[in-house]
């Protein structure tokens, strides 16, 4: 498990008996998550009891009327270890906790709604938190490759690591032969649905915007030594609709280490935003996530992606094997935004790495873009009176 954050928490609870009988708490005793351990002062004892996150196969909190019951199981030899923790603490120990250590109860806790779209190896689905009503994305996927390990340690290690501009698991589940992926939904839509909603035609200053937020949660995915590999227009999304004040990357399916040689030769990713590396069957690095945002950069700028949508598969692979492609200057009118997106496109070599993009002169008067927008929008519908 990937974990480099430092949690430090002290809150109440006691040690818990059978269940059959109404719970009084008599002692108060004290939890303190670290990287590797939790702390527990038993009061009731008055011992320090340390529990190995790594030893814990699964936890479960359930919410009585004014306090969590909270059960660790072992992985060795299955044993339990229970505590009573009170509603505010419990709460805090919870959030400590649930990136880190797998549940084995989400239809206790998870109301299913409807399957968004289905998957390879499973589905992804809208679900809602029975406590408190709250709107969640579920990827259920059967547990039963490597990769599913793989993509779980880059979910770890993100959720500890979050970032503005990239869309964090909340917590996760084993259940049966499922793993299950808990995050934030977003109703504000894919890119693709934003492009669909404007009719193909997005202010220039407002794809500086998206770019510039993009290449900020790259930037942050890149320096934990990640490959995103699949970044593309469907896998870029708003949080609130035709708001592009919030951006968020998601999907890690495909997603790799890069200090991991053995996979960096694999072809994945989806036709139209492969890199000719990737299509060639050679050893590709953390570009190959700018050559793919280059053709999300592209469709920003002209309503359309960079490959004809008649073209068919075996055409796009053709053409992105000699790395040809042809750019819509027509409707691209900034030259510095022709300049950075031919850096983008070119060989892995000489293409640019995500720190030059946001370096570059296209985002030199960035700053306050946000506010930039705001008052051109606000110009729009000015009184001339």
């Amino acid at each position: 498990m990937c974990i480099t954050q430092l949690y430090n928490l002290e809150c109440s609870q006691t040690q818990s008996k059978a269940l059959s009988h109404p719970f009084s708490i008599i002692e108060t005793s004290t939890i303190r998550v670290t990287k590797n351990d939790i702390e527990i002062q038993d009061n009731n004892i008055n011992k320090m009891l340390t529990l190995n996150i790594d030893d814990i196969k699964f936890m479960t909190w359930i919410k009585h009327e004014n306090i969590y019951e909270v059960t660790f199981q072992k992985k060795q030899n299955f044993k339990e270890d229970k505590f009573i923790f009170d509603i505010y603490h419990g709460k805090l120990g919870y959030q400590a906790l649930i990136t880190r250590i797998a549940q084995p109860n989400f239809d206790d806790n998870y109301e299913r709604i409807e399957t968004i779209k289905r998957i390879q190896n499973g589905e992804i689905m809208k679900c809602r938190r029975r406590e408190n009503n709250e709107i969640f994305v579920a990827k259920v996927q059967q547990n039963n490759h490597f990769l599913i390990e793989r993509e779980l340690n880059i979910n770890l290690l993100l959720a500890v690591n979050r970032h503005e501009n990239v869309a964090s698991m909340v917590e996760y589940y084993f259940e049966d032969d499922k793993i299950i992926l808990i995050y934030p939904y977003f109703s504000g839509g894919t890119l693709n649905q934003l492009i669909s909603a404007n009719a193909n035609n997005i202010s220039q200053l407002k794809v500086k915007s998206i770019m510039k937020k993009i290449l900020s949660g790259l930037n942050h995915i890149h320096s934990l030594g990640i490959i995103h590999r699949d970044i593309k227009m469907d896998n870029i999304m708003l949080e609130e609709i035709d708001d592009h004040k919030c951006v968020k990357i998601i999907d890690f399916g495909f997603s790799a280490f890069k200090d991991n040689l053995n996979y960096l030769s694999e072809k994945c990713g989806t036709i139209g935003y492969f890199p000719p590396e990737i299509i060639n069957g050679q050893f590709y690095n953390e570009k190959c996530d700018i050559y793919s945002l280059a053709q999300v950069f592209h469709t920003l700028l002209t309503g359309n992606p960079m490959f004809d949508r008649n073209m068919n598969r075996q055409q796009i692979i053709r053409l992105s094997k000699n790395n040809l492609f042809k750019i819509d200057y027509r409707n691209i009118k900034e030259v510095k935004a022709q300049q950075l997106l031919f850096k983008m496109l070119d060989f892995q070599e000489k293409r640019y790495d995500v720190k030059q993009c946001l370096e570059h002169s296209y985002f030199s008067k960035a700053v306050n873009l946000d506010l930039k927008i705001k008052n051109v929008e606000t110009l729009k519908f000015k009184s001339p009176f």
